[in-house]
């Protein structure tokens, strides 16, 4: 039986989706930065068409979570649940922070090494977690400032792989070598599939991302 599921990963800065079809990946991405709004559909779009699939044929939609973009975490989640309402589908959840572990680990040998992927936070502020070799969270989700001593966990050791968008800045500082592995809808796809053979699926009245911590709204004077 195939199964067809949707992957949007909107977290991030440039938006990409992916459509997961008879063990198949087809991809798309924004070339824009922070385009989320003007180009998810047509994303999807371009993947139902890469696939051979009408929207019709779609088994379920899979989101990343979060944390990341504030803005970016409430347009792909609104665009699953329109699309999930609108089919009678389920949604899928998928940790931000563990997709992008998950793909360090398809992308390299992680074994006997822990994963710690952060997100881009601003600033010297990142979102992270250090996963270990089997992708396991070892660690609770925090956000922190980088230059702070106590922000390296005890569980970090000399191998600990750093990834995401967030370990670019952490590299030097932090003296861990760095896989190039961001936020990508590609990664979900064998997550998605994983939970949907568990009908592991969210509620879609209640469902809401991860953000963290909320968006920092200035308040005009005028």
């Amino acid at each position: 039986m195939s199964v067809n599921i949707l992957c949007i990963e909107s977290s991030y800065h440039i938006c990409s989706v992916a459509v997961s079809s008879n063990e198949t990946i087809y991809t798309a991405e924004s070339g824009i930065v922070q385009n989320h709004a003007e180009s998810i559909m047509v994303l999807i779009q371009d993947c139902l068409d890469k696939a051979n699939i009408s929207m019709g044929e779609l088994n379920a939609v899979a989101i990343s979570s979060g944390p990341g973009s504030y803005t970016g975490l409430r347009i792909g989640t609104s665009t699953a649940k329109g699309i999930c309402f609108a089919l009678n589908i389920p949604l899928i959840a998928i940790d931000t922070l563990y997709s992008i572990a998950y793909g360090a680990s398809y992308t390299e040998s992680v074994s006997g090494a822990n994963i710690w992927p952060m997100i881009d936070a601003r600033r010297m502020e990142v979102y992270h977690c250090v996963f270990d070799s089997n992708l396991n969270a070892i660690t609770e989700v925090k956000n922190g400032i980088i230059e702070e001593a106590s922000f390296v966990p005890e569980v970090v050791q000399s191998n600990t792989l750093l990834c995401g968008d967030g370990a670019e800045k952490a590299e030097l500082i932090l003296g861990l070598r760095r896989i190039n592995i961001v936020q990508h809808a590609k990664w979900l796809c064998k997550p998605a599939e994983m939970k949907y053979l568990n009908s592991d699926f969210e509620d879609l009245e209640k469902f809401e991302p991860f953000y963290l911590k909320f968006a920092n709204i200035t308040i005009s004077n005028k």
